[in-house]
């Protein structure tokens, strides 16, 4: 048996295969091209073989699951935590982990399949648009201020305004205004095709079916929860899925003293991002979280530190949707 720790970059993987005693049978370069690829392949078909979660990986990922071959996606933080080296080149990374594979010490990252990877693509893409126009938008704030324009009314993207943006400013501020309201309306136009596919691919989603009857989730929230989470049956309970989240309290223990302090943030930033932004929607929608929200509020004399325990409050009414099959209800 030959264990192949593989060191994946853009064009290129740094191959060791070492044998059950741990010495090196051999090392290989291969690239990253179709050619190369079936190389790999062909050369690991007897090993088995471990890579670092990146971008690039997943081709390599999924040329070696293609052809049979066994491999595992390592978790490169939690690889550091167990070994490192002051000399880090290629080689070293994948000689490595070709140890690590051979004493099953391999700390393994979950690797979604391809459906599950488009749709997280298709809401990144949602996601992204949304950043952009956002951007474009306080550009426009910016531009105003600096130039002491001042519209009279509360809203600067509608007609209205648009239409007195153009009677009351001249030149260049003109012209930079009239684009910026282009660019928004052709990422809106992109957004609602997006939006589009992605009510479409919620609606075909059992999971997402769910997660959308809770309070303050929609379609687009309810689909990133569904793939994000990728199986509930992944998490042994709800509090391994809110710690997945980051949305767990940081804890410091000292002989018999016990402090909690802030969220984590260690996780999944897109989940507490989504959830955090629904909790705010779901305390006015919902008497459940309402009161969770009252609670937390009075005892912190904080907003923000009740926002965050309505979301995790509501994550964990999506674990045991997800887990018991149940749409939300109010009096669970």
């Amino acid at each position: 048996m030959l264990y192949a720790g593989l060191d994946v970059h853009k064009d290129f993987v740094q191959a060791c295969f070492v044998d059950e005693e741990g010495k090196i049978a051999r090392e290989s370069k291969y690239t990253t091209s179709v050619a190369g690829l079936h190389r790999l392949c062909q050369q690991a078909k007897d090993a088995k073989c471990v890579l670092e979660a990146s971008t690039s990986c997943l081709p390599v990922f999924d040329a070696l699951q293609a052809q049979g071959v066994s491999v595992r996606v390592a978790h490169p933080l939690k690889v550091k935590a167990i070994a490192s080296a002051k000399l880090k080149t290629d080689k070293v990374d994948a000689r490595m982990l070709a140890q690590l594979e051979r004493a099953d010490l391999i700390p393994e990252s979950h690797v979604p399949d391809k459906p599950t990877r488009e749709l997280k693509q298709l809401v990144r893409q949602h996601m992204s648009l949304t950043e952009e126009r956002t951007t474009i938008k306080n550009q426009v704030h910016a531009l105003l201020v600096k130039n002491g324009v001042h519209p009279p009314f509360k809203s600067l993207f509608t007609k209205r305004t648009r239409a007195w943006l153009k009677i009351n400013t001249a030149g260049v501020l003109s012209l930079a205004l009239e684009q910026s309201f282009e660019r928004i309306e052709t990422l809106d136009k992109q957004r609602n095709v997006i939006d589009s596919e992605i009510i479409k691919k919620a609606e075909a989603n059992p999971d997402a079916m769910l997660l959308k009857t809770i309070p303050g989730v929609g379609w687009f929230s309810a689909l990133l929860l569904a793939v994000e989470i990728d199986g509930v049956e992944r998490f042994v309970d709800e509090e391994h899925l809110q710690s997945y989240a980051g949305l767990t309290p940081s804890t410091r223990q000292s002989g018999n003293t016990t402090r909690s302090g802030h969220i984590s943030k260690q996780g999944n930033p897109i989940i507490r991002w989504a959830l955090v932004q629904d909790a705010w929607i779901a305390v006015n929608h919902s008497k459940r979280f309402k009161k969770t929200f009252t609670r937390f509020k009075k005892r912190h004399k904080n907003v923000n530190v009740a926002i965050i325990a309505v979301a995790r409050k509501m994550l964990r009414c999506a674990y045991f949707m997800l887990s018991r099959r149940q749409a939300f209800s109010e009096n669970a």
